[in-house]
């Protein structure tokens, strides 16, 4: 009777190929048990909080502790348990110059502006113009104090912790770019809210760039708290005075120094935001022929990459779960 043959031994690059699977897929589930955990969670603290208080709608400062309460101190460690398993690849830090990082900061702007209205043009289409964007709730709102803490505070620092030193910092080691763009879109996606959902996933591209060629994660969590406090307290801020103005219907010969004032710094503002969007598009244009990614330590060969980063149980799942939540988001 022959002797078996022994099975073949993997070849070295589907050995790199399973374990860049297995990363991914870890790090699509880690998200996916946040999310659950976040939403599942901080809607019931809500309702019995509420029941409580025999209201029928919390504060917006009272809904913003439940949910970043629930985020921060149980959904953020049960997913970092499971994203921990897979090894950090350690990194040289280099410094970036205070020019360099303002040419990413009015890169930024025509990134959020382009996906912001991409995001409000689909919204509208998908809700039959019913769709309302909650982020407006927020920074609309007169709790400048809520909006400064939770915006322009809290969610760069841990946010750029998560999904730019976490993720990226796990899954670089298989290539920089599928790392940048998977965590752009988990980034994107755990917004749970469609006008977000294509500028997070643009300045999640950038952002993840930017770490990529620094490894330190100061310069992401200035131009994501940068870009929250424009958007979320400059602008209303500037946008509301002009408002108060508009709905007074001054004529020439009623309007107060005051009201002149105030449209005259939102008119200002307004042309110093469209000058730096613009120069911020030129840059966008030049840097991007000049982008450079190197080359990681388990680089995947070509044409493995995309069904390794996409093609596995936790990044479908993920994907799946983030788009229904947006979704449901957009329709509740």
């Amino acid at each position: 009777m022959a002797a078996m043959r022994p099975a073949p031994a993997p070849s070295p690059w589907q050995a790199r190929i399973t374990a860049a699977k297995r990363a991914y897929s870890r790090a699509g589930a880690a998200i996916t048990l946040m999310l659950v955990v976040w939403v599942l969670l901080a809607l019931l603290l809500q309702g019995a909080v509420a029941g409580m208080l025999h209201t029928p709608q919390l504060s917006m400062w009272l809904s913003v502790v439940i949910s970043s309460g629930v985020l921060y101190c149980i959904a953020l460690p049960l997913g970092f348990i499971v994203l921990r398993t897979e090894p950090m690849l350690p990194t040289r830090r280099f410094t970036l110059k205070p020019s360099r990082f303002l040419m990413y900061l009015l890169i930024a702007l025509p990134i959020t502006y382009a996906g912001n209205i991409i995001g409000i043009v689909l919204s509208a289409l998908l809700s039959g113009g019913q769709a309302i964007n909650r982020i407006l709730d927020m920074t609309g709102g007169s709790d400048w104090v809520v909006n400064i803490v939770a915006a322009v505070l809290l969610a760069p620092i841990v946010e750029e912790w998560l999904f730019r030193k976490q993720l990226i910092g796990r899954l670089r080691r298989f290539g920089e770019l599928p790392a940048i763009l998977v965590s752009a879109l988990f980034f994107a996606l755990f917004h749970l809210n469609l006008f977000q959902f294509f500028y997070a996933f643009g300045l999640g591209v950038l952002f993840g760039y930017v770490y990529t060629r620094t490894s330190k994660l100061r310069y992401t969590v200035g131009l994501h708290m940068l870009i929250n406090a424009n958007g979320g307290i400059v602008a209303p801020w500037f946008m509301n005075r002009m408002m108060a103005v508009a709905e007074a219907h001054p004529t020439a010969e009623t309007i107060t120094n005051a009201q002149m004032g105030a449209l005259l710094s939102g008119f200002a503002y307004a042309f110093v935001l469209l000058a730096a969007t613009l120069a911020g598009l030129v840059l966008l244009i030049v840097r991007w022929k000049r982008r450079e990614f190197y080359l990681a330590p388990e680089q995947l060969p070509r044409g493995a990459t995309r069904r390794a980063a996409f093609g596995n149980p936790g990044v479908i799942t993920c994907i799946v779960v983030g788009t229904l939540g947006t979704l449901l988001m957009l329709f509740a």
